[in-house]
């Protein structure tokens, strides 16, 4: 049997605050990068929620039910007046992906406004299973999917995509970001 193990790209959005914020608070992140990832995707989704929660009930009018998962309704405004589901730590929603189509967003620009790139050697932490499956298909049909951990809110964001594509967003990544020798 042969590992097929993927070490998907990672950056960081919040910077030196790291997961230390109001959790109900507009951050930078949210219309730097958040925004334009929303405004350029063709499917954003939520897993893990349940309609019991608090998150839902407070959010529902932007979620749409979908096979276990809620949808994003990306015709409205879910960012503004939505804060807490996307800065949510600790489990209190599941993990959010963003799905786009190479080519409709400049990742070179999107990365200036995120800090400490790099590869991660655990995709699957923080995350719910169902979200890094999700992640790992979009990657293989050669698109590039976004995944914002459960465990972190908008700490981390984790990139998949395959072959020269992913070279190219690593290659960017590294040329664009701040805090690129956060690490050494």
């Amino acid at each position: 049997m042969r590992n097929e193990y993927f070490s998907p790209l990672e950056v960081n959005l919040t910077g030196e605050i790291r997961h230390h914020y109001n959790e109900k608070s507009s951050l930078p992140a949210h219309n730097l990068v958040l925004k334009p990832l929303l405004d350029n995707c063709y499917l954003a989704y939520v897993f893990g929620l349940k309609k019991e929660d608090e998150l839902y009930k407070t959010n529902s009018d932007i979620l749409i039910s979908e096979k276990g998962k809620f949808r994003f309704d990306t015709s409205k405004e879910c960012i503004e007046g939505h804060e807490y589901l996307w800065n949510a730590t600790s489990w209190k929603r599941g993990s959010i992906i963003i799905l786009l189509e190479e080519g409709k967003l400049d990742f070179t620009e999107l990365f200036k406004n995120t800090y400490r790139p790099g590869l991660s050697g655990m995709p699957n932490s923080g995350n719910s299973l169902s979200a890094t499956k999700k992640c790992r298909e979009e990657a293989a049909n050669g698109k590039i999917a976004i995944c914002l951990p459960a465990s972190n809110g908008i700490e981390w964001m984790t990139i998949y995509a395959k072959g020269q594509l992913f070279e190219n967003l690593v290659t960017e990544a590294f040329e664009n970001c701040k805090e690129k020798e956060h690490y050494k």
